[in-house]
């Protein structure tokens, strides 16, 4: 990461924490708020995993500004829940056992997606490996010798010689 992306990660993460979205006061409320949020994040990494499984690289890439942004939304929904430990035990318990349900569904799409982005990362090493073999090859087969059909040696390297009529 150069000097400029850095500073620009760093100036969208200070814009975001400026209008970070804050949850409700209701216990009740701000559970269900954080639900449309995980079911957001969870579609957004089943539709980046989908890409990925179909190698569709546009799709994907254009996925990574939305997925940023509910990814942001669901860390700091997240920590401000974690802060109301104490209020949330009095919210409702049919909402608290949803909300561990969608946890768990949440989980299993994030170890798919994990798993399809170790698959790619892969996929990728390989292919550069590849082609730096191919590019060795090829190299090497430019510095070979050749023998010509009067036994002369030639180099793989085709040159000309050229004389210079001014000197």
């Amino acid at each position: 990461m150069n000097e400029s992306t850095a500073t620009n990660a760093g100036a969208k993460r200070a814009e975001h924490k400026k209008t970070e979205k804050r949850l409700h006061r209701d216990p009740n409320k701000a559970m269900q708020e954080m639900m449309v949020t995980i079911n957001q994040l969870r579609g957004t990494l089943a539709e980046e995993t989908n890409a990925l499984k179909d190698a569709d690289t546009p799709s994907f890439l254009a996925l990574q500004e939305k997925k940023l942004g509910i990814a942001q939304d669901y860390i700091s929904g997240m920590s401000q829940l974690l802060d109301r430990q104490d209020e949330l035990k009095k919210a409702d318990s049919a909402l608290k056992q949803k909300m561990e349900s969608m946890r768990e569904e949440f989980s299993e799409t994030v170890y798919e997606n994990h798993a399809a982005l170790g698959r790619m990362k892969n996929g990728m090493k390989r292919l550069g490996e590849r082609i730096m073999e191919k590019t060795r090859e090829a190299a090497k087969k430019e510095e070979e010798l050749i023998y010509g059909s009067t036994g002369r040696m030639y180099s793989g390297i085709r040159a000309s010689v050229g004389v210079s009529e001014t000197a």
